[in-house]
């Protein structure tokens, strides 16, 4: 394929050529390899070193809140007064 031949980013045929990639995992694989990176190389959360696991295991995940009460009007009438 000579560089005339290549589609220009962000063309319409780029775009349908970056579909069938992102679709066939042996694309992507050579496509990373020509762009510097490794096969396979995706997203990553980051090392899961000591100091990570330290910092995780004090993440409150749950807290115990009170549920909200909403006071619902239709029309200006108060629904459920006895509730408030």
């Amino acid at each position: 394929m000579s560089k005339s031949n290549i589609p220009q980013k962000g063309s319409k045929q780029w775009i349908k050529n970056e579909k069938i990639i992102a679709k066939h995992p042996g694309l992507r694989a050579a496509r990373d390899i020509k762009e510097g990176l490794k096969p396979g190389s995706a997203l990553s959360t980051g090392v899961n070193d000591e100091q990570y696991k330290e910092g995780y295991d004090k993440i409150e995940w749950n807290t115990d809140k009170p549920k909200p009460k909403f006071k619902v009007r239709i029309n200006g009438v108060l629904q459920n007064p006895d509730e408030t």
